[in-house]
């Protein structure tokens, strides 16, 4: 993904999903009184969560979902096979 030069960043990561990774949630609420959560994965190479308030959690979550859709949308997956003759 090209960087963004009107964006100030510390730092820039890509993170790759999995299908079956087994993500972790969990919640909390913070010292000011607001609710939290976060998704985590976790391997023994590396981790990384993803925090924040449940609107942002939310607004997160509606964009991956349209970018699997536009990606499938896109790039259709292949149909299987049909042999004449052969159940599947």
């Amino acid at each position: 993904m090209p960087t963004d030069p009107t964006r100030r960043s510390a730092l820039s990561v890509a993170l790759l999903a999995h299908a079956n990774t087994g993500y972790e949630v969990d919640c909390w609420m913070a010292d000011n009184g607001q609710p939290h959560g976060s998704v985590r994965y976790d391997t023994d190479r590396a981790w990384f969560t993803i925090q924040g308030r449940p609107t942002a959690l939310r607004e997160l979550a509606e964009a991956l979902v349209r970018c699997a859709e536009l990606t499938e949308q896109t790039y259709p997956a292949p149909a299987a096979a049909v042999v004449e003759g052969v159940a599947g």
